[in-house]
């Protein structure tokens, strides 16, 4: 994937070095349910006794790891409700009331763990891991590279998440949240 997106940039335009960091989607129960089912990774839901909806915006019906996915790779059926609020507060509320019982993140979203929400794994890879990749104008020089390539070698998915946090509920600036971590990584 990250070679493909090298030989895809425009003029102008290269890809430092990647981060073990990812942001990308994910299927999420409520603690009640992970433990009322035991239920903590895609393959488990194979086994809940009942139906089975999933919650996300209307594309997701047609994704490649949306109800098809789920029935191809894991054998899960699962009714499909869309939600058209990007993971926002009617896809947390549809979770909490019970209209749905797994929904569609972003794995780096903070209110994952502010809604004690259990992340599934997924052990089959339904999910194509989306690192973070750092797609740079040809004007950097290679000084300001080689801080990128350094951010990208310490930047972890909890390390997005803290980030998210920062800028979603406590409202910091981009600039102090940056600078904050770079000096608690020594990134220089």
């Amino acid at each position: 994937m990250y070679d493909a997106l090298v030989q895809t940039l425009p003029d102008g335009l290269r890809v430092l070095e990647q981060s073990d960091a990812t942001d990308q989607d994910s299927y999420h129960v409520t603690k009640a349910f992970s433990k009322e089912h035991h239920v903590t990774s895609l393959a488990d839901l194979k086994d809940v006794d009942g139906d089975l909806k999933l919650g996300g915006n209307s594309e997701l019906a047609i994704r490649p790891y949306g109800p098809k996915g789920l029935k191809s790779v894991y054998g899960v059926d699962v009714a499909f409700t869309p939600i058209e609020d990007s993971g926002g507060p009617l896809t947390f509320k549809a979770l909490k009331d019970g209209d749905v019982q797994l929904v569609d993140l972003y794995s780096a979203d903070p209110k994952i763990k502010q809604n004690d929400l259990v992340t599934l794994e997924d052990p089959e890879g339904l999910f194509l891991a989306s690192n973070v990749v750092p797609v740079v104008s040809s004007k950097v020089t290679e000084a300001m590279a080689k801080v990128i390539d350094q951010v990208s070698a310490e930047l972890s998915a909890e390390d997005l998440v803290d980030l998210d946090s920062q800028s979603v509920d406590d409202k910091r600036s981009a600039k102090d949240i940056a600078a904050g971590w770079l000096k608690e990584h020594d990134v220089s």
